[in-house]
């Protein structure tokens, strides 16, 4: 899938939070923690399922957490965090990390 600029600093962004520790990864957790009111925003893969798209979305609607679906498929999306598996959704559990990369992604929307 096409990557932009925002997307690609989004995903910079995403790397880094990785490292600081500040990442959930995957539909279930990412649901545990939006639960748990510490999921601050969400990055859906655009090869998600429709099913994990509606189930995330319902969540994050009922939670009032953001949620935005990045053109990468969820291979990618595993390899940028350093893992081996998929995952279709990614949580960022710090206020200022999402910050940041909502704002690069909601530049490239406007």
């Amino acid at each position: 899938m096409a990557e932009n600029n925002g997307t690609k600093r989004a995903l910079g962004m995403l790397g880094l939070a990785m490292k600081a520790g500040k990442v959930v990864i995957g539909t279930e957790q990412v649901i545990t923690y939006l639960q748990k009111g510490r999921v601050k925003l969400v990055l859906l893969s655009g090869t998600a399922s429709e099913g994990t798209k509606k189930k995330i979305g319902f969540k994050c609607e009922f939670y009032k957490t953001r949620v935005y679906e990045v053109a990468v498929d969820a291979d990618e999306l595993g390899r940028l965090l350093g893992k081996t598996y998929s995952p279709a959704a990614v949580g960022i559990t710090d206020e200022n990390f999402s910050n940041v990369i909502a704002k690069h992604l909601d530049g490239e929307n406007a």
